[in-house]
């Protein structure tokens, strides 16, 4: 069956092949549309019916997936990547670069390679093209040079489960062994390259029948298996001797610095029967393998079981509805909410200024406000707090004026459009916006993409420093594709005494999940239950915010 995210996929390539090819404007805007509507769409949509998917989509994007269900393809794409040269295809994947520019390049310039693209570019030949210029040329390059650096990389909740798996799997099958992530996925990075795991097991016991149920084994020598899962990831196993495994694991673990300070202080001991003994014989307490990455580790004065885990989330924040672009209705996604056993959540649907999304007018929000206020009584004590996730403007304003923003328990804020800022711009944006008196929340703090777009610059500590002043909350955005703010400038941030929040920017209500991407990537940076805004009790998030509201100068409850 082809999924969802398979389809949106075929819609986004086939929309930039028709710019390319200059063939169809207007339906390669109808599948662009269809494409984004798909994110927030939890039906199989090839199994729908045709009544089913004219309530979706308009007739040419449904006649299209009626094709793609009889036939299990689309034939007017098929001709248009057949007529297409293939490293055009690899050009798409370049920021900025969409069909009407990569017309440009392929027809005029005659480029139809990355490395011919990137050559042009520093002959200064690219930005004599009709709609560049220097500034394009030089973003090219930039996007160029950072696909490059991030080409095989995965998003880590892509690949975690599968991760899981394979641990559950060689733990079963080899209940003697030790068996362990271990490298990036076991300090889970935000972006992973490869599963790694470090066994017991001898190379030739390893290849099981069940273990090729998930992978395919390409080599196993050296004391190596090399292989991948069937859906492209690669997968190492070290073969390690049991009197060397912890050793082992603790050196394919942490990153290069971190091992290096710890091992200089092992005096040549090599062989230990557990990682807790290896840092006590480096003089530190245990120090949990995501934290292992030379930043936040040094200076922890906590111990493991202080972090911050999915359980101490008491309430879901920032959170998107059908009153704008979220998938499920403001009911069906609260209820859903307490029955997953949190104590409040917060609706943050968009503000008027992101058309694009669905934002709402004023009297849309009064009457979002009306069904909560009924909510609210309905389901007591489960507490919905009415918010907004609320656009800030190119000069710093936020979306409406402050008469409105008053009406609201809590204002989330965040950059959405115009996102081409230097850092200056960029920062002066964003603290104009911390500093208005009803922010309660800075929301994806830089607005990056991970291994998208980067994100606009922005000078973290000044950022940080108007929060502390203004007692506005940062936001770690959950979503898998996000995890902003960093985890690596969370520390200053704690250090100046301001709160995290772990929001799931949640669309639809399987995204209330994002959480747990949100708190892996915190817990890297040291973050503390107490220092987590959602993790407070709904008593406490209601005093918080009522000190908030009066000017006073809020601390942790």
């Amino acid at each position: 069956m082809v999924s969802n995210r398979e389809i949106r996929r075929l819609f986004t390539l086939f929309a930039e092949l028709l710019l390319l090819h200059e063939v169809d404007k207007r339906m390669a805007g109808l599948l662009s549309g269809a494409a984004y509507r798909l994110r927030n769409i939890d039906e199989q949509i090839i199994s729908l019916k045709r009544d089913e998917l004219s309530k979706l989509f308009k007739p040419g994007i449904t006649s299209i997936i009626r094709e793609l269900q009889s036939t299990g393809t689309i034939a007017a794409l098929d001709e248009l990547i057949q007529l297409t040269p293939q490293g055009l295809f690899e050009m798409m994947r370049i920021k900025g670069l969409g069909g009407s520019k990569l017309a440009t390049l392929w027809k005029v310039a005659e480029i139809d390679s990355l490395d011919a693209l990137l050559g042009a570019c520093k002959k200064d030949e690219v930005r004599q093209l009709p709609g560049f210029g220097a500034k394009t040329q030089q973003n090219i390059i930039k996007a160029i040079e950072a696909y490059r650096s991030q080409q095989y990389h995965f998003h880590f909740a892509s690949v975690a489960d599968s991760a899981s798996e394979l641990l559950k799997l060689l733990q079963n099958d080899f209940p003697k062994a030790n068996v362990n992530l271990c490298g990036d996925i076991r300090r889970q990075t935000n972006t992973v390259a490869i599963i790694e795991i470090i066994v017991t097991i001898p190379p030739q016991k390893l290849i099981s029948a069940s273990l090729r149920k998930l992978l395919v084994i390409q080599s196993a020598k050296n004391n190596r298996t090399v292989a991948h899962t069937y859906d492209e990831i690669p997968v190492i196993i070290y073969h390690v001797a049991k009197k060397d495994f912890y050793f082992e694991l603790f050196q394919k673990t942490g990153n290069a610095a971190h091992v290096k300070k710890i091992f200089a202080k092992l005096k040549g001991h090599k062989h230990f029967d557990s990682e807790e003994a290896i840092y006590k014989k480096a003089g530190y307490p245990f120090i949990a393998p995501e934290m292992r990455e030379d930043v936040a580790e040094w200076n922890y004065k906590r111990t493991i079981d202080d972090l911050v885990t999915p359980g101490d989330i008491k309430g879901v924040v920032h959170n998107h509805t059908t009153w704008s672009d979220g998938v499920d209705r403001l009911r069906e996604f609260v209820v859903a909410c307490r029955d997953k056993g949190y104590e409040y959540t917060v609706i943050s649907d968009h503000s008027k200024n992101a058309h694009y999304a669905g934002g709402l007018k004023e009297d849309k929000v009064l009457h979002q406000m009306a069904e909560i206020d009924k909510l609210n009584k309905e389901l007591k004590p489960f507490r919905i707090f009415k918010s907004i996730e609320c656009d800030i403007k190119v000069n710093g304003e936020l979306d409406y004026d402050n008469d409105f923003l008053r009406l609201f328990d809590l204002v989330i804020i965040s950059i959405h459009q115009l996102l081409k800022m230097d850092e200056e711009r960029a920062t002066k944006r964003l603290i104009r916006a911390i500093e208005n008196p009803y922010t309660t929340i800075l929301g994806h703090m830089t607005g990056r993409q991970l291994l998208i777009r980067p994100g606009y610059p922005v000078n973290f500590k000044k950022v940080i420093d108007a929060c502390a002043a203004n007692n506005v909350i940062i936001e770690i955005n959950a979503n898998p594709y996000r995890l902003d703010i960093d985890w690596s400038q969370i520390p200053y941030a704690l250090k100046k005494g301001v709160m995290i929040s772990v929001n799931p920017d949640a669309h639809s209500i399987r995204e209330i999940d994002n959480i747990r991407w949100g708190v892996a990537s915190a817990r890297k940076a040291g973050l503390t239950k107490d220092m987590t805004w959602d993790a407070m009790s709904l008593d406490q998030i209601e005093r918080w915010l009522k000190r908030k509201r009066k000017g006073m100068v809020v601390v942790p409850a």
